[in-house]
């Protein structure tokens, strides 16, 4: 299928991804306000469009981050998650940050759970009593409803956290990374929300996130074994084993395509690697590698071009398997193949 979306005057052309009902959603992006994503379904027919950033696919609809400054005399933001039908339409909504009148809401994250949902961290720092910082973290089902019967708090300290990341294994646990000073601190929580040990100056984080910058964007993607990959500033650069607290070399697949992205595929029998954005094509053609967990290299999907030479676009798999292209780098036309990669 292929489908042109007109985006908001002063947005770009972004990538896309799918549900598990086989509809669409491709992005559109503005400096300083959430994503504009369209849904189509799968016959290519246009239905909603909703704003939010980042945005996860779920078995039904899509789950992410809807931030609102605050317009209290103190400041702060208002995070939410929010989560959206197949179509687009809105669902449930529930604040995930501290009242921003007394707590400046400062960072947050949002990463897919492969069981379906997602986890939430949020990093604030108290408006009074000495400017305490800490973390406050959420766990999200299928359908947007809070699996955590109380918010996770943890990294309660004096001084103000600068970034952060978290991750949902596949085994069921959540990992949190977040900076102390020049290292990591580390939390893994069981799936009701219990901390299983907060381990602090546990690596300096230059040697975990590759740079000792000041900030970086952190995700902690899962891995078929229940470990999780720290992906950092635009690349993979380690890996946290199931419950460890200390990060390990990457696997010689990923550290062969650190800039790539991946996700489970074939009924979680592998991995489908993806290729980032604007690389030079001759002919405009991307392939999708497919590993085996083991990390032995089992095929290429090759998605051919029109045979003129292009900067390329994005493109990622879904819920369901379908692979969504975007055609070429910044455009708004894009393809998406039904299933492409599904369980068979």
């Amino acid at each position: 299928m292929t489908i042109t979306r007109t985006p908001p005057p002063g947005y770009t052309c972004a990538g896309g991804t799918s549900d598990g009902t086989g509809h669409v959603a491709v992005a559109a992006l503005i400096a300083g306000a959430p994503a504009s994503w369209q849904v189509y379904a799968a016959d290519g027919k246009a239905r909603k469009a909703f704003d939010a950033w980042p945005v996860m696919p779920e078995p039904e609809g899509w789950q992410g981050l809807v931030v609102k400054p605050s317009t209290g005399a103190n400041g702060g933001n208002l995070v939410q998650h929010a989560a959206f039908a197949a179509d687009g339409s809105a669902g449930a909504s529930t604040v995930v940050s501290w009242d921003p009148t007394l707590v400046g809401t400062t960072l947050w994250n949002a990463s897919p759970d492969p069981l379906g949902g997602c986890l939430v961290v949020v990093a604030g720092i108290d408006l009074f009593h000495n400017h305490w910082s800490g973390l406050r973290a959420q766990r999200f089902d299928a359908s947007g409803a809070p699996r955590w019967s109380t918010a996770g708090m943890f990294g309660a300290r004096s001084d103000r956290i600068l970034f952060l990341g978290g991750g949902v294994s596949r085994a069921g646990e959540s990992l949190a990374i977040w900076q102390h000073s020049a290292w990591l601190d580390v939390s893994w929580f069981d799936a009701s929300g219990t901390s299983l040990g907060e381990s602090d100056f546990t690596e300096r984080s230059d040697a975990v996130l590759g740079s000792n910058a000041l900030q970086h964007d952190i995700d902690l993607v899962p891995l078929l074994d229940g470990g999780l990959a720290v992906h950092a500033d635009g690349a993979f650069r380690s890996v946290y084993a199931h419950l460890a607290t200390a990060s390990a070399p990457l696997p010689s697949w990923l550290a062969d395509h650190a800039t790539w992205t991946y996700r489970f595929t074939r009924g979680n029998a592998g991995y489908a690697l993806f290729p980032p954005p604007g690389q030079d094509s001759a002919d405009c053609s991307q392939a999708i590698e497919l590993y085996a967990p083991s990390g032995r290299r089992c095929g290429r999907v090759a998605l051919h071009g029109d045979g003129r030479s292009c900067s390329t676009g994005s493109v990622d798999q879904g819920w369901d398997g379908t692979v969504v292209q975007q055609e070429a780098a910044g455009a708004c036309t894009y393809r998406f193949w039904p299933g492409l990669l599904a369980k068979p």
